[in-house]
Parts: structure tokens; sequence; C-alpha cells
């Protein structure tokens, strides 16, 4: 006759162990998707030896779309609030812009909000240098002034203004934008700056 309790375990006696990930299981596992990642490249490299212009079509368009996604990120979206019901009010805005080097390029970007689409605009930009705190008076630089014209695409239009650093001494200035729409109305936006030596 058999024991009632002869299939209960004994608690002293060690468990059965299971291993669910084998090493080897593991490595066998990598090695096959790196064969077949290898493999894959070497097949997809002769294609393109044996179709050059498929290759260069697909290199042109990466390229292309990469080109374009970096010029769209540059210039950007305008900044300008959304109109909350009634005419847009005329503003303007004005990007941060980072410190510079004598001689260099300086871009402006900045967007005019608020004028309907086609409405042309006279545009300045004014670089002065700013005083120094001291007792003598150092001789300042002339301030440089350019100026131009465009028209807005709508409510919302961002733009850009290269301005040359050409005869620009290094120290600290005063970035003045102004904007004057064709009604006579005038926006400015002032940022100070860092030119720094070549």
């Amino acid at each position: 006759m058999s024991q009632p309790f002869s299939r209960i375990p004994d608690p002293e006696a060690p468990r059965p162990f299971k291993r669910r990930l084998q090493p080897g299981v593991v490595q066998e596992a990598m090695g096959r998707a790196m064969r077949t990642t290898q493999r894959y490249g070497k097949d997809l490299w002769q294609r393109g030896k044996r179709h050059p212009r498929t290759l260069a079509l697909v290199g042109g368009t990466i390229a292309l779309t990469l080109g374009g996604a970096y010029a769209l990120s540059a210039s950007g979206r305008s900044l300008c609030p959304a109109p909350a019901g009634k005419a847009p009010r005329f503003i303007l805005l004005m990007d941060p812009v980072p410190q510079a080097a004598a001689g260099s390029e300086l871009e402006i970007h900045y967007d005019v909000c608020g004028l309907r689409s086609d409405t042309p605009y006279r545009g300045r930009v004014r670089l002065s240098q700013q005083s120094t705190g001291g007792k003598k008076k150092a001789a300042k630089t002339k301030p440089m002034v350019v100026t131009f014209k465009d028209t807005v695409d709508g409510p919302a239009t961002r733009r850009s203004q290269e301005l040359k650093l050409g005869t620009i001494k290094p120290g600290a200035y005063t970035l003045e934008l102004s904007i004057t729409d064709n009604l006579g109305r005038e926006r400015k936006k002032l940022q100070k700056l860092v030119v720094k030596a070549e």
C-alpha cells in the first residue's frame, strides 16, 4: 500500500531549476542576425553597382530631402500670433541674433505680422556701437545702416535680411530693426550684439 503523503514535496529538498535563456541560443540568434545583415548589405551594394543610375537617383533624393528639411528648419514658420477674432495687429518680431565675428555676414530673421497680403513695406537695419562707461570717450565708429524694401505674403510673413560686417570692429553693439508699412506706421526691435575678433 502506498503512503498517502508520499506526493508532498520535501521542503528541504532543492527545487528543480529551469533556465529560460541559454547563452548558446542567444549567441546563435545574434550570429544569425549579423550574417543576414551583412548579406543584405552586400546584396544592396551589388545591385547599386549594377544599376548606378538608380543608386544616384536614390542618393540624390535623400540629399534633396535632407537639404530641404534643413532649409525649412532654418527659415521656419512664422512666429506671428494667431488672430483672435478681430483684425490682427501690426507687429514686428525678431529672432535672437547670435554673436558674430568681424568681417562675417549676419543673418537677421524676423516676422512681419498683421498686414494684408501684398502690402509693401520698407525696412532698415542699424548697427551702432554701444558707448563704454569709462572716463575717456573712445572714438565711436559710424553706425552701419542698411535699407531694403519687400512685400508681405499675408498676415504672418517670415523674412530674413543679411548684414555684412566687413568694416565693423570687435565690440558691443546695438542692432535696431525697423519696419514701416505703406501707411507710414513704424515698428522697431532692438537687440544687443557682441562682435568678436576674427
